[in-house]
């Protein structure tokens, strides 16, 4: 009023981080559930790719999803050319870092990515073992040998 800003309470910002939370809650199931759904159906398409890296952005340690991923990129494996897999794998490469980004000891992304790796066509090893270095490097819990 008059110009001067309203102090929100510490109620109404906890009811507005729940709300928040809620909503966000909702959509996280809604997607997990058209992905299970899709699964279920047996759709192995690059929608089923997208909707599960949704997903696994918020959460990489799903390994139910990973699964599905690499059911999804084995059959696009039968059906696509070496270099739009190039391509795939090396998409997916990109993604697996954003996760590791997030969780840097998540089992489920790492497991992934040494999947994708030994399916490269051309695999980049000075790159993924500079990832890796890097990795270790973050958590000073990691022992050097």
């Amino acid at each position: 009023m008059h110009g001067r800003l309203k102090v929100k309470t510490t109620a109404q910002q906890e009811e507005e981080k729940k709300r928040e939370r809620e909503r966000k809650l909702k959509l996280y199931v809604a997607a997990r559930d058209a992905c299970f759904s899709k699964r279920k159906e047996g759709v192995l398409d690059e929608e089923a790719l997208q909707l599960s890296q949704q997903l696994l952005s918020s959460n990489p340690d799903f390994s139910t999803l990973w699964n599905y991923r690499r059911e999804i990129l084995t059959h696009l494996d039968t059906v696509r050319e070496e270099d739009d897999m190039q391509k795939i794998y090396e998409s997916e490469l990109s993604f697996l870092e954003f996760c590791l980004k997030q969780n840097p000891k998540s089992y489920g992304s790492w497991h992934h990515r040494g999947w994708v790796s030994a399916r490269l066509p051309r695999p980049d090893w000075s790159r993924e073992l500079g990832l890796c270095d890097r990795c270790l490097s973050l958590d000073e819990r990691n022992c050097e040998y």
